[in-house]
């Protein structure tokens, strides 16, 4: 018989919405980005330097002409060779003063970045660089921790030590990946290129500039073209209006030609978005949009973006869905996974999934904002509270048990579902103090 319980909140609009990505702070290597590139020669839009005045050979590098070079024994006193990202895509190494090294010359607090070295003592110790192939670099943890260096890649410093550092590529413009947009607003990304940012609203220091895409080739490394799902301020697509939901999208933005489109449980748009836990990867490159993230094998083999983890303090993404152990024998170090044994299931109630198509025509990826953890909500699959449920929400009503072995949850409200018949959610794993208070969390899979 079916058992009333509490409301959760669930509808066909926000079933497909995503967990925001949870990207980290800047670090001192994305300050310093900040101030080389500001400086930088931008065709004369930005800088008093006019190239066409310059030696042979000779670039405009920090709004001054500056020449080539291999080595920083190549430049001025109180100089260093560097490699110097241009607006025109092109990029070389340039004698240039670093931010800190006229007022801190020689001075372990100033940095040495892109400097040549032999060791680690050669490069600054307080801004954490580390002679790596030759060159000093930056350490990092994510992607945006290099905001103007490049990417944030594998290596080993003069040491041996193994880690993640800027890589001194060719970086990503200011306002565009990798930058991030606290205010909330589009004001802070490079709207001419088509760059606008994402996140909570206001104070989220997570958020981020990103842009449209139409396949994964087309996003930075870390990033993969996925669906954005919004709900409509007010009534469009079938949908109810949301006009309290500060994420909502108002109607002129939502039809052919517009930004967001018509979608079977929302407004959509493809964008390019980090890849988060249980994304599929090849390397670490692809997962470090997010902080501290790494590219290994679950238990099935299939290559994941994970973290480490440690088997005796498990603390793994996703809450009960997460499992903590060592998968990948070549790594051979603990790393999380997916209590299912896969990110992606066959599409039936509760089985984990990345995105709606893995779900199944007309089915959902769901996603819960306490957790992050996603699953299939099968809407082929009915169920009924026969009218004894308060609000329309009880547990059992005809769903089937979870992969985790919970009684799923009955959502009969049509008001809710948008439906007849009633849709089986997901399971309350709320347990010990949230249980206490009455405090459903829904997910698939019960507590260890």
């Amino acid at each position: 018989m079916p058992r009333p319980v509490k409301r959760a909140r669930f509808s066909r609009a926000s079933s497909a919405s995503w967990a925001r990505a949870r990207l980290g702070f800047r670090s001192l290597a994305t300050l310093l980005a900040g101030a080389l590139l500001a400086a930088a020669c931008n065709s004369g839009q930005h800088s008093s330097c006019d190239e066409a005045k310059c030696a042979s050979g000779q670039r405009c590098v920090a709004d001054e002409c500056r020449p080539p070079c291999s080595t920083s024994s190549d430049c001025s006193t109180g100089q260093s060779c560097a490699l110097w990202g241009f607006d025109d895509g092109t990029q070389g190494s340039y004698c240039t003063v670093l931010p800190g090294s006229d007022a801190a010359a020689g001075s372990a607090n100033a940095s040495t970045t892109g400097r040549s070295c032999s060791a680690n003592s050669e490069c600054a110790a307080t801004p954490g660089e580390f002679c790596v192939s030759g060159t000093c670099r930056s350490s990092c943890s994510s992607h945006f921790d290099c905001q103007g260096f490049g990417e944030c890649l594998n290596g080993s410093d003069s040491d041996g030590h193994a880690g993640h550092y800027c890589d001194l590529g060719l970086p990503q413009k200011p306002g565009q990946f990798y930058t991030h947009c606290p205010s909330g607003t589009d004001a802070e990304c490079d709207s001419a290129a088509g760059f606008f940012c994402v996140g909570a609203g206001a104070g989220d220091l997570d958020a981020y500039c990103t842009a449209d895409c139409q396949g994964d080739d087309t996003c930075a490394p870390g990033f993969a073209c996925t669906p954005l799902t919004r709900s409509p301020c007010s009534d469009a697509c079938g949908l109810v209006g949301r006009p309290k939901d500060r994420q909502c999208v108002p109607s002129e933005q939502i039809g052919a030609g517009l930004p967001f489109q018509c979608g079977s449980h929302g407004v959509t748009r493809n964008v390019c978005r980090p890849r988060k836990f249980c994304s599929s990867c090849l390397s670490d490159a692809d997962c470090l949009a997010a902080p501290n993230q790494i590219c290994a094998a679950d238990q099935s083999g299939a290559k994941i973006c994970t973290e480490l983890c440690d088997p005796l303090h498990p603390s793994c993404p996703w809450g009960n869905a997460g499992v903590c152990g060592v998968w990948d024998q070549a790594l051979g170090l603990a790393t999380c996974a997916h209590r299912f044994g896969q990110c992606v299931g066959t599409g039936k109630s509760c089985e984990p999934c990345e995105k709606d198509a893995d779900c199944g025509p007309n089915n959902a990826c769901n996603s819960s904002s306490f957790t992050g953890e996603r699953w299939c909500v099968d809407f082929s699959v009915s169920c009924s509270c026969n009218g004894m449920a308060s609000g329309g929400l009880c547990t059992g009503g005809g769903c089937p048990l979870s992969p985790g072995g919970l009684d799923m949850q009955c959502e009969d409200d049509p008001a809710t579902t948008g439906s007849s018949t009633g849709i089986c959610v997901g399971a309350n794993t709320a347990s010990g103090l949230l249980s206490s208070l009455g405090s459903p969390q829904t997910g698939c899979w019960p507590a260890r």
